[in-house]
């Protein structure tokens, strides 16, 4: 039921533009911080001995920190710096008396919005993690996701290669740079590379099923063709960062399909059809994608030559990674308050982002590097007590699971290319790619663990 839910609200927020609204942010954070409930139960019930961890280990290494992280930041709701002086996120601000001993923020409001969405995430790992389910459980909540992510990738590419401005024929875009339900086409190629993960995953689980039955495995091409639309988008998309990082995935895919063939074959033989396989797919994603892919490059060669003469003007994200690490070195410990950055940007603003004659910088929301943003807005301490927990989870439950299984691994293999593309873009800042990336994680983790189950099971009887 937990994971049922959990998927509905991934769906729903996808479908809100991605979660880039208000109401998403509360409506999401109200549906994953109910786990709260049965996390705490399932807590109790076990005496906190839970994947052969004992208590010491989920109260200390998981449950302290993310609550120290919680209050504290909760904390800075109440202890403003600044004053807005109109209620938008482009007001002036005047700066007022604060404990700069705690955490602080310019805008409660903002805050609240994004820490309440923060909260919920970490309910909603716990709860994949300790609540009760199954493999089979698991497998149809990815099933219902790839049926998804593959309709919104048929039906985005037909309004970009067709030019028109209206999804499904009858929702109107007004952003130039949207792709399918999200406003930023950037977000929908990064929820595709976690889709794409999906349908490998599925694949290779439904061929192992499917491979002696005797008959078409009629499955395993279902989830072939469903990938191969998935991955195309990406490009059509024109999401470099997200391009770059599908990469390893299609060649993964590819991988998987050649083990169709017959045993029998010779390894040589299979890595020729390997690496012909792979030429056909990029020549072909190629011709399909052409003129897109010529404007990225074109627009990279241009950046490229900006950077190198240190034009930042068209290679802004340069000049944001700058300002972040300023802003950082200024207030190190804690942060200037979660989803601040758009607020206190301008303060550290460079040239680039002036206009010409104009007193005031052209805002930006975001810092194009999830990681310096966060840095920038919890300090190191904010930064440490939310991400540490996510560490010690990885290292300790690694130790109990099994990752031979044709789940796991590529489920951590998308959600971690969208954690590597957040370095360098603000994939993370959509509620839907952030709780994407999260629920595939925890997912995979939960499988391994299953699987270890299951094999010893067998081994005792």
């Amino acid at each position: 039921m937990y994971l049922a839910i959990h998927t509905i609200t991934l769906i729903i927020l996808v479908l809100a533009n991605g979660g880039r609204h208000d109401w998403a942010y509360n409506f999401g954070a109200l549906l994953l911080c109910m786990h709260a409930v049965p996390v705490t139960a399932e807590l109790i019930k076990n005496r906190a001995r839970i994947h052969r961890l004992g208590p010491k280990f989920w109260i200390f290494a998981v449950i302290l920190p993310w609550t120290a992280f919680s209050v504290l930041f909760a904390c800075s709701l109440f202890n403003p710096s600044f004053l807005t002086i109109y209620n938008n996120l482009f007001s002036p601000l005047l700066p007022i008396e604060y404990n700069s001993s705690l955490p602080t923020t310019p805008n409660p409001a903002r805050s609240l919005l994004f820490l309440e969405f923060t909260i919920g995430l970490l309910f909603m790992t716990l709860s994949v993690l300790i609540t009760k389910t199954t493999r089979r459980q698991i497998r149809a909540c990815l099933s219902g996701l790839l049926i998804f992510g593959s309709f919104l990738a048929v039906t985005g590419a037909l309004v970009k290669l067709t030019g028109s401005q209206q999804f499904l024929w009858a929702i109107e875009f007004r952003e130039p740079v949207a792709f399918a339900t999200f406003f930023y086409k950037n977000h929908w190629a990064y929820f595709a590379l976690l889709i794409a993960s999906i349908g490998i995953a599925l694949i290779q689980y439904n061929h192992n099923c499917e491979r002696n039955s005797g008959h078409i495995p009629e499955k395993s091409i279902a989830y072939a063709l469903c990938t191969v639309v998935v991955l195309v988008s990406i490009p059509l998309a024109q999401a470099r960062a997200a391009t770059l990082a599908s990469i390893p995935l299609a060649l993964v895919f590819i991988y998987v399909v050649t083990r169709w063939l017959p045993s029998r074959i010779p390894r040589i033989a299979t890595a020729l059809i390997f690496v012909v396989l792979a030429g056909i797919g990029t020549w072909f994603m190629s011709q399909m994608v052409a003129p897109q892919f010529a404007q990225a490059l074109e627009r990279s060669e241009q950046q490229i030559e900006n950077y190198k003469a240190k034009d930042f003007k068209s290679v802004k994200r340069i000049a944001l990674y700058r300002d972040s690490w300023i802003m950082f070195k200024e207030k190190p410990i804690w942060g200037w308050g979660v989803g601040s950055f758009i607020h206190i940007h301008p303060i550290y603003a460079g040239p680039e982002f002036y206009k010409k004659d104009s007193d005031y910088p052209v805002a930006y929301e975001f810092a194009h590097s999830d990681y310096l943003q966060t840095l920038a807005e919890k300090g190191i301490v904010g930064s440490t007590l939310l991400v540490l927990p996510f560490a010690l989870l990885g290292i300790f439950l690694s130790a109990k699971a099994r990752w031979k299984n044709p789940i796991s691994p590529s489920l951590l293999l998308g959600s971690g290319l969208v954690l590597l593309t957040a370095a360098i873009d603000f994939s993370l800042s959509s509620p839907a790619i952030a709780m994407g990336t999260v629920l595939l994680l925890a997912l995979g983790v939960r499988y391994a663990l299953l699987s270890r189950r299951a094999e010893n099971k067998t081994q005792s009887s």
